[in-house]
């Protein structure tokens, strides 16, 4: 059986996420660096940002440090030509060129580092994010095996996954603003 959710329903799990000791708070510090250092051209400053979003998502960067280190990572994100540009418009593609790297998979961290600053520096909602806890319950929301977007994972196929968000949010007719952004913390919030 499919469940239904409403834009009450996002609305009210968000502002539960947001109002949180926790996890309210850490979102205002996400908020707060990131509009303090929006763009992502000095290693300092983006190395400080990967920090931030890993420790505050759990994505857990360390466990691939013997293959990529913050360093690495920083001069990937930093080489990206116009990925500023490129994170304004949600350009679905940053996602893989920042994940695949050296045989390992960032898949959760890309999602996160282009949303949050999507979101947060340019106001808006063009990014959804992946994690465990929403690769393991969406099959609630729409008939799709977890098999099927681990895979999507696994070849770093971001628009598919996408494409699976936009679908079930239409499916529920869910149109207020922040939609994706509010679906994320709704999953999560029930589910964490």
């Amino acid at each position: 059986m499919v469940l239904k959710f409403s834009n009450n329903d996002l609305e009210k799990f968000h502002k539960a996420v947001l109002e949180d000791d926790k996890y309210g708070s850490e979102n205002i510090l996400i908020k707060q660096i990131l509009e303090k250092y929006p763009t992502n051209t000095s290693r300092e400053i983006v190395a400080m940002k990967i920090s931030l979003i890993d420790v505050t998502n759990s994505t857990n960067l360390s466990r691939y440090k013997s293959k990529i280190s913050l360093s690495d990572l920083t001069t990937v994100i930093c080489k990206i030509e116009d990925f500023d540009k490129r994170v304004e418009n949600g350009d679905p593609t940053l996602v893989k060129e920042i994940a695949n790297q050296k045989q390992i998979n960032l898949f959760s961290f890309a999602t996160k580092y282009c949303c949050y600053h999507n979101y947060i520096i340019y106001k808006r909602d063009d990014y959804s994010i992946y994690d465990g806890i929403l690769k393991s319950n969406l099959k609630k929301y729409i008939d799709v095996k977890e098999n099927q977007i681990e895979k999507w994972r696994k070849n770093c196929d971001y628009e598919s996954y996408h494409n699976l968000i936009g679908e079930i949010l239409s499916n529920n007719n869910i149109d207020i603003k922040d939609k994706r952004r509010k679906f994320d913390h709704f999953v999560w919030w029930q589910n964490r």
